[in-house]
């Protein structure tokens, strides 16, 4: 990296707002703490708490729930009292509690679970104090990353230890089976929602009305994640809008004057789900909610976890929002609220809106040192065939790539000793790595050979046990590295493109940024890049790869590469499991797509030839088995026009477009070639530590 461009100040962030919020529960009383008086700070300061009972009746009050039942009354021919009866049951099945005496008794297991699994819960207390300055006259929206079961508990926690109000939060309708946990989840504020519903217009009707009460009658923060989901990957999943549009319709139909967004991002440093996640990606699908398995899932709070970070980003008001994207919401004046659904326009603000947040969710991440090992680990796999590295090495990598990311506008929580800051990350993950007594550092086998797994369930191709056996492990190290490409996708984007230049090894920006621009439509829902965003993302990466001296202009304007010939190779080592997962699925989908094929046949066929192409050598990564990333490719595929989707009832079938399909192939053939590995790929020979770790 060169001397004089290698630092940007106003890019490398710090961890100086942060503090650890355990500190003081290791050294005092949980019970005095967990009983102490409790003021919280409401979205409406001067109301009383939000109480359930008032929001059920103002749903029943609703124009809007009784134009519903009229309707329906016409359609299905009953009477009104079976429709509200029928209401009645859902509210009681969606309803949220509030029993401070139930969140006292959780929030005191927490912190006892907590001090025994992490190092640090980390918060950033500056944002936090912001946030609580500007609270009290307009409804407040959290919207966190979803990266684990603990992000529900772990905001409410946050919010018990700052003092600020419960949040009513937005929980899958499978938690409601689980008994017990059921009722605890409803009485800290939980109410829930069916998976789809889109095909029942009472229930729509009676969920949107409840959470419109949330919003324009509730004192309490609404919470609900905007991926719909836990990411199994780490990575950002592409943000749903339902429920976004139904907390946003009060203030887009003038009934509320404002409300704030309040992205959230929570980093892990090690998750309790990484090995079933594992599994779930290789099409293993995960086990049903039920306490039985909560119960189960404790033993592994016998190990560590690191430490967990919670930032609090910069609020979003809608009404400065829409007035940046010069929108008019004048257009609700004119007759019945409760009749006026939201436009197409309007729809689009919400879907921009929602890729904002998530890139703020995005922005707002911290990476743990063991984030930057991984990457590390990694891409020494694919460019040397093995991931055993000696520790002195990986140290010197570490600190070398620290000063990468953190200049691409990365948050890094290594202040100080680098090692130490290693070892302890290799301490924590030491289920997943291992440091041998001569300093070499190696994975370790994770999977049991001759597991059985029910094939009759799988939602993909049934892997060979030997596959199986190096897949896991590879998959759960690449969760750890994928949180990391939040910052480097865009430049490594450009610098694939750039590694395939024309002999001169020079090209116009302009053409630099058409061919960025068709790379990027093949991964954009991978990494959740916004079609409107290309261009101020193009030059942005173009800046911080002038600074890392990967690209450089030359004397006759054009564009050409550096000489940092080793973070080349990196940026497009991380891309490479993507493309090899994506060019089987092209190659599949023009095999077998000739004709309208239902979506598991092309993940089953697609996830076979990539099993097919590790042993084979042709693909070097199993991370490209993974059905999340074959999704993704399916969309984006969709999206190029390379393919058609096809709704046959419940059914969704593909057909190639053949011409679209072989241009996308073409590029990804090429992508897929592997930068600076010099010798032949070997999957069988790829060595697993067995044994148990040394002592860090």
């Amino acid at each position: 990296m060169r001397s004089d461009k290698a630092e940007s100040p106003a890019l490398v962030k710090n961890m100086n707002g942060f503090r650890d919020i355990l500190e003081k529960r290791r050294h005092t009383s949980d019970v005095l703490w967990i009983t102490r008086e409790w003021n919280p700070v409401r979205t409406v300061s001067d109301a009383t708490a939000t109480n359930p009972l008032s929001i059920r009746k103002a749903v029943l009050n609703s124009a809007r729930l009784k134009e519903t039942i009229k309707e329906l009354c016409e359609e299905r021919g009953v009477k009104p009292e079976v429709l509200y009866k029928e209401v009645e049951d859902q509210l009681s099945e969606i309803g949220h509690n509030r029993q401070i005496s139930i969140v006292r008794w959780i929030g005191l297991l927490v912190t006892k679970v907590l001090k025994k699994t992490c190092s640090n819960l980390m918060v950033n207390e500056e944002a936090i104090s912001k946030l609580k300055a500007n609270m009290g006259n307009t409804p407040i929206i959290f919207a966190p990353s979803h990266r684990s079961y603990a992000d529900f508990i772990l905001m409410a926690y946050i919010c018990f230890h700052y003092s600020i109000e419960i949040p009513c939060v937005a929980a899958g309708v499978d938690f409601m089976a689980m008994w017990l946990m059921g009722h605890l989840l409803r009485d800290c504020c939980a109410f829930f929602m069916r998976r789809q519903f889109s095909g029942d217009k009472l229930y729509y009707t009676v969920f949107s009305e409840y959470v419109r009460a949330l919003i324009c009658q509730g004192t309490a923060p609404v919470e609900f994640f905007i991926e719909g989901t836990r990411s199994r990957s780490a990575k950002s999943l592409v943000p749903k809008y339902g429920f976004l549009s139904m907390a946003l319709e009060p203030f887009l139909t003038g009934q509320i004057p404002d409300v704030m967004i309040v992205p959230i991002n929570i980093s892990y440093d090690r998750i309790l789900e990484e090995k079933l996640f594992a599994y779930e990606l290789l099409g293993v699908p995960k086990p049903k909610e039920s306490t039985s398995g909560l119960l189960k899932a404790l033993n592994a709070l016998d190990e560590k976890y690191g430490k967990i970070y919670a930032d609090f980003g910069e609020p979003i008001s809608m009404r400065e929002f829409l007035e940046s994207q010069m929108f008019e919401r004048a257009r609700h004046s004119v007759g019945p609220i409760h009749l006026q659904p939201l436009t197409d326009e309007e729809m689009a603000m919400i879907r921009v809106l929602s890729h904002h947040i998530v890139r703020s969710q995005q922005q707002i991440s911290v990476l743990s040192p063991f984030h930057l090992v991984a990457v590390i680990l990694n891409n020494n796999l694919l460019t040397h065939g093995t991931f055993e590295m000696q520790l002195s090495d990986l140290i010197r990598e570490v600190a070398w790539f620290r000063s990468v990311i953190e200049t691409f506008g990365a948050t890094v929580d290594i202040s100080g000793d680098v090692e130490k800051s290693v070892r302890e990350a290799l301490h924590v993950h030491k289920s997943l790595i291992t440091l041998l007594p001569d300093g070499a550092v190696q994975l370790k086998a994770v999977h049991l050979p001759g597991t059985r797994i029910d094939t009759s369930r799988l939602k993909g191709h049934a892997l060979l046990d030997d596959t199986m056996s190096r897949a896991v492990p590879l998959l759960m190290l690449q969760h750890y590295v994928n949180p990391a490409l939040h910052f480097l996708a865009n430049p490594a984007l450009v610098t694939t493109v750039m590694q395939h230049l024309e002999p001169s090894g020079e090209i116009l920006r302009d053409d630099l940024f058409a061919r960025y621009q068709f790379v990027r439509g093949i991964l954009a829902h991978e990494f959740v890049l916004h079609k409107s965003w290309e261009e101020k993302e193009f030059e942005e990466a173009l800046r911080v790869l002038d600074l890392v001296n990967i690209v450089e202009v030359t004397t006759s304007g054009l564009l050409s590469l550096g000489n940092h010939r080793k973070l080349q190779v990196l940026l497009c080592n991380v891309l490479h499991p993507f493309f090899a997962g994506y060019l089987a699925l092209s190659q599949t989908l023009a095999q077998v797509c000739g004709e309208a094929r239902p979506e598991k046949l092309v993940m089953c066929e697609a996830q076979r030839r990539v099993e097919m192409a590790l042993k084979s050598g042709e693909v070097s990564h199993p991370a490209a088995l993974s059905l999340d990333g074959l999704s993704c490719g399916l969309q984006a595929l969709v999206s190029l026009g390379a393919i058609y989707r096809i709704r046959r009832g419940d059914e969704v079938l593909y057909v190639a477009n053949l011409k679209e399909l072989e241009v996308v192939t073409k590029h990804l053939e090429t992508f897929v070639a592997l930068h600076g590995m010099d010798h032949k790929w070997s999957w069988q020979k790829l060595e697993l530590h067995q044994s148990l770790p040394a002592k860090l």
